[in-house]
């Protein structure tokens, strides 16, 4: 009896290792490729089938007596586990370095926010200004299509759908309240704000790229108006080395799914081949 509960706390201390595991390194994952999940959720899948199969081979082949299978098999599965186990710790890392930089997370988060919320007013400014150079250029030539080159450059600067565009923005980016490191939807959302900032200006730049003549113009998103990623925003998709404390987890978590491979006893006498 007393073998049996040991078996057991065995077995629980590797599937409770296991689950911790998968999820930190599921969320480190989320991190590294931005909160794709079609790429995260099967890796997490595959890697957690594969290592689970590693131990139970494992496991029955320690306890077998023949030794001629058993411990090839043994060595193989050992040797999956491990590699396994290596490329899990790079996203298991991955989620330690960006809980140990939270803070720096929520407000890069949120000043991106910011930036991207002022791409539509910067436009707006853009385009005000751009209209009122050119009609001041068109007044000097004393161009008599005036009023209507001005209403033309108008028209392909401001859309006419440009007002309520600017309303969805700003409800979508007002939504975004939340950047906890826990929540699963945290890197996808700051994977979503930084591609809106470099979309929104690149359709700003395309409309704004026909040039008049006698216009003196850049189109929008050159210069000061260009929408760039920040380095803090980088640093948590980028894998980075672990510092001591992580190393120290990373280990004791992985020697803690392998303990029911360390209870299983090898049997005292192994026999090779068959005899009669």
């Amino acid at each position: 009896m007393k073998k049996e509960t040991i078996a057991g706390f065995a077995l629980f201390l590797t599937i409770m290792a296991l689950v911790v595991f998968a999820y930190i390194s599921f969320l480190g994952m989320e991190y590294l490729f931005e909160g794709n999940h079609l790429l995260t959720i099967p890796l997490l899948l595959l890697g957690g089938m594969l290592l689970s199969w590693c131990i139970r081979v494992m496991c029955r082949s320690k306890a077998s007596r023949d030794k001629r299978s058993g411990l090839p098999k043994e060595v193989s599965a050992i040797i999956g586990a491990i590699a396994i186990l290596l490329v899990g710790s790079v996203a298991f890392t991955q989620f330690l370095f960006v809980y140990d930089h939270q803070k720096e997370l929520r407000e890069s988060m949120f000043a991106t926010i910011g930036e991207v919320s002022k791409i539509d007013s910067v436009y707006k400014d853009y385009a005000q200004s751009r209209i009122k150079t050119y009609d001041k250029t068109l007044k000097k030539a004393h161009d008599k299509d005036r009023s209507e080159k001005k209403r033309s450059l108008k028209r392909r600067l401001i859309p006419a759908d440009y007002d309520t565009i600017c309303v969805q923005r700003k409800q979508w980016l007002a939504s975004i309240n939340d950047a906890s490191v826990w929540n699963v939807s945290t890197p996808r959302n700051l994977h979503y704000i930084v591609t809106a900032g470099h979309d929104w200006t690149e359709e700003y730049k395309q409309v704004s790229a026909v040039i008049y003549q006698n216009e003196e113009a850049i189109p929008f998103g050159e210069g000061d108006t260009a929408f760039t990623q920040s380095e803090a925003n980088l640093q948590f998709s980028t894998p980075h080395m672990p510092n001591g404390r992580s190393l120290v987890a990373t280990v004791l978590c992985c020697l803690l799914i392998l303990t029911t491979y360390f209870h299983v006893r090898r049997p005292k006498s192994w026999y090779v081949g068959n005899h009669r």
